[in-house]
């Protein structure tokens, strides 16, 4: 498990964007996780997949789709929290 950055924010649409970790991609495209790659919260749940990833290849931004049943939770008590890919 690696950690992948932090949750920036929540759209309407209930897409999630995440910031990467700087030192986690250090300009290497292999080091960026793949699309459709699980993504988990702190307590190692799995809250969606990696749908996306744009900016700078050593500071990336990944857009997250959200499982159905952390959007019926709530997703906005994610915001700020660092999340993890599988």
């Amino acid at each position: 498990m690696k950690r992948l950055g932090q949750i920036l924010h929540i759209s309407k649409q209930n897409e999630v964007v995440i910031r990467g970790d700087e030192k986690k991609f250090s300009g290497s495209m292999r080091e960026l996780p793949r699309i459709n790659s699980l993504v988990l919260d702190k307590s190692i749940k799995p809250i969606g997949k990696v749908s996306g990833i744009f900016g700078p290849v050593d500071q990336p931004y990944f857009t997250l789709k959200p499982d159905k049943r952390i959007i019926a939770t709530g997703l906005e008590k994610l915001v700020n929290e660092r999340v993890y890919v599988q």
